[in-house]
C-alpha cells in the first residue's frame, strides 16, 4: 500500500508511524462504525454508517400529515414507524417521498399496520409494486416509457415476515435512478415492512458496497 524510497527511509517510518497507528488503531475499536435504527415494538431493525444524517419519524409524520386527502390521512394513521437516513446535509422529509433521483444516497423505512381489505388481497405482486408498476412493465401491459430495467428480483423468507427484494433503475426527468426495494408482510399479513434504498444510478454505483451493507442489514423479527 505504502512506497518508500529505501530501506532506511522505510524503517524510520515504521519506527515513526508504528506508535501513531497502535494508538489509532485503539480508538478506532472504541467508535462504532455503525448506527442503529429500527422499532423494536414492530421488530425490525437496519444498520447505517456512522454520521448519516437521520430524518425523523416526527418530521416525517409532519410532512405526510399536510394533505387534505382523507385516504392519505388514513394511510399514515396506521404508520407505526418511518425514519430516512441520508448522507445529504439538505435533504428534506418532502424529498424522501418524492420519486426524483437524489445526487446522494437516500434510505427509507416504513411499517404500518394494513387495512383489512388489504390484508386479504396482499401479494408478493403488491409488494413489488409499491413504488412503480413493477409487474405490469415485466409482463408487457404497461409502455416502458421511463426505460425501466428490473435488475434483481429475489422472494426473501425472514423470521418475522415474507416479500421481496428487487433492484432496478428508470428514467425520472432524463436522470437515470436506482431502487434496491425491500417489502414484507408479516406471519399474520397485519403489518407491512418496506425498505428502500435509492438515489441517482451514478452515485448508487459509487456507493454500492455500503448501500448493499444497509439493505443485508435490514432485519425483520415480528412485531411484539
Amino acid at each position: 500500500m505504502f512506497q518508500t524510497r529505501n530501506n532506511s527511509a522505510r524503517l524510520v517510518a515504521v519506527l515513526l508511524v508504528l506508535p501513531l497507528l497502535t494508538g489509532l488503531t485503539a480508538l478506532t475499536a472504541c467508535t462504532p462504525s455503525k448506527q442503529y435504527a429500527g422499532n423494536k415494538k414492530d421488530g425490525a431493525f437496519f444498520a447505517v454508517p456512522n454520521g448519516w444524517r437521520e430524518i425523523s419519524n416526527a418530521s416525517l409524520n409532519k410532512e405526510e400529515g399536510n394533505t387534505k386527502n382523507q385516504s392519505d390521512l388514513d394511510r399514515l394513521s396506521m404508520v407505526t414507524y418511518q425514519v430516512g437516513y441520508t448522507t445529504s446535509k439538505t435533504l428534506t422529509a418532502r424529498e424522501v417521498f418524492q420519486l426524483a433521483p437524489t445526487k446522494e444516497p437516500v434510505v427509507f423505512a416504513r411499517f404500518r399496520d394494513l387495512f383489512p381489505e388489504e390484508r386479504n388481497a396482499i401479494s408478493f405482486n403488491l409488494l413489488r409494486d409499491v413504488i412503480l408498476p413493477i409487474t405490469s412493465y415485466v409482463d408487457g401491459t404497461k409502455t416502458n416509457d421511463r426505460n425501466f430495467q428490473l435488475i434483481d428480483d429475489q422472494e426473501i423468507v425472514q423470521k418475522g415476515g415474507r416479500g421481496v427484494n428487487l433492484v432496478y433503475s428508470f428514467d425520472y426527468d432524463g436522470v437515470n435512478e436506482t431502487i434496491n426495494q425491500t417489502a414484507l408482510y408479516s406471519n399474520d399479513q397485519n403489518k407491512i415492512y418496506i425498505f428502500i434504498v435509492r438515489c441517482s444510478t451514478e452515485c448508487y454505483n459509487k456507493n454500492i458496497k455500503n448501500l448493499d451493507q444497509i439493505v443485508k442489514s435490514f432485519t425483520v423479527r415480528g412485531a411484539r
